[in-house]
């Protein structure tokens, strides 16, 4: 499969997004990223690739732990600065009003479906980016909001009128 056939059939696959960050102010930075999945839980792990050559991954590397927050669907603009397309860059991306931090220090985004604070504890090299293994050291959540999702190079998200079918047993 060539790889311009194989982004084709992976753009079709919707996907939360996240801003994976890492620092304290104002050595802050993130990046918008899809492919975030968890792992484990005994002891509670998750894990998100990163390209090496992006700016945040020295920073993970070089912190030790990072946070993951996904965003609400009223969050498209942080998405898209966070993604690089507005020439804003590390610690300015981060708004005071929208941002805290956790215990760790690691930025934590006020209204995000979820945010996990986690310790880096493991690092897989595979090609052009590495997967980032973090322990989940706390997280937490806003049960009403809309997770933002990303398909086909559109913002999508999910309703309240989805087809709610009972799990079987």
């Amino acid at each position: 499969m060539t790889p311009q056939a194989f982004r084709q059939l992976m753009r079709l696959h919707p996907a939360a997004v996240n801003i994976i960050a890492t620092g304290q102010a104002p050595h802050r930075t993130g990046m918008t990223v899809s492919a975030f999945m968890s792992l484990g839980v005994e002891p509670p792990t998750v894990v998100c690739a990163i390209n090496r050559n992006a700016f945040t991954y020295t920073h993970m590397t070089d912190n030790q732990v990072f946070s993951v927050n996904t965003l609400a669907v009223e969050h498209i603009e942080l998405a898209k600065l966070f993604a690089g397309q507005v020439p804003l860059f590390g610690d300015e991306r981060f708004d005071a009003q929208q941002w805290g931090g956790f215990d760790s220090g690691s930025p934590c985004l006020h209204g995000a479906v979820m945010s996990l604070e986690c310790r880096l504890i493991r690092q897989v090299q595979e090609s052009t980016h590495c997967l980032m293994v973090g322990e989940v050291i706390s997280g937490r959540y806003k049960d009403a909001a809309l997770p933002l999702l990303y398909r086909d190079g559109q913002w999508v998200t999910t309703s309240d009128d989805l087809l709610m079918v009972p799990l079987e047993r």
